[in-house]
């Protein structure tokens, strides 16, 4: 699996949030199943990381949630999402040295199993949409220096 292309997917859309939530919209019956289906191709495709979960069925809700929070939040513009990504680099860099590219393929990840869980119900353009906002984040993930003083876990 591969994460976001180099450079930006097609110039950035103001009504990127109006495709994410109207595609989130189609997503509600199969919400309870999204962080399962995400989580288990994600350690499928990457069993190196499979040790860094110690409880995977908190893991992949949480993880899963708070990345499509993130993703809203960057469309809309969010204060907060600069703080939570500083937050998932420094919590998960206590697990494993995860990579810009690590999220990049995560983030993919989500957005793939949202558009194949909706099916034919996904909204023309929405996996653009959020992959704008995935490009966002990974770039301030690769930007965002570790805090030196969180240790990684051995």
């Amino acid at each position: 699996m591969t994460g976001l292309p180099i450079g930006r997917l097609s110039e950035d859309v103001e009504n990127d949030i109006d495709l994410i939530e109207e595609s989130l919209a189609t997503l509600v019956d199969q919400l309870p199943v999204l962080a399962i289906k995400v989580f288990e191709r994600y350690i499928d495709g990457h069993p190196q990381f499979a040790h860094a979960f110690l409880n995977p069925e908190a893991a992949r809700q949480r993880m899963t949630n708070e990345t499509i929070e993130a993703m809203v939040g960057s469309a809309k513009g969010d204060w907060w999402v600069d703080s939570t990504v500083i937050n998932f680099v420094d919590l998960h860099h206590n697990y494993d040295d995860f990579t810009a590219e690590d999220y990049s393929e995560w983030f993919t990840l989500v957005i793939q199993t949202m558009a194949s869980l909706s099916g034919e119900s996904w909204p023309k353009g929405a996996s653009a949409a959020w992959h704008r906002q995935a490009y966002a984040l990974v770039e301030k993930i690769a930007e965002t220096r570790r805090n030196d003083e969180v240790p990684m876990r051995s």
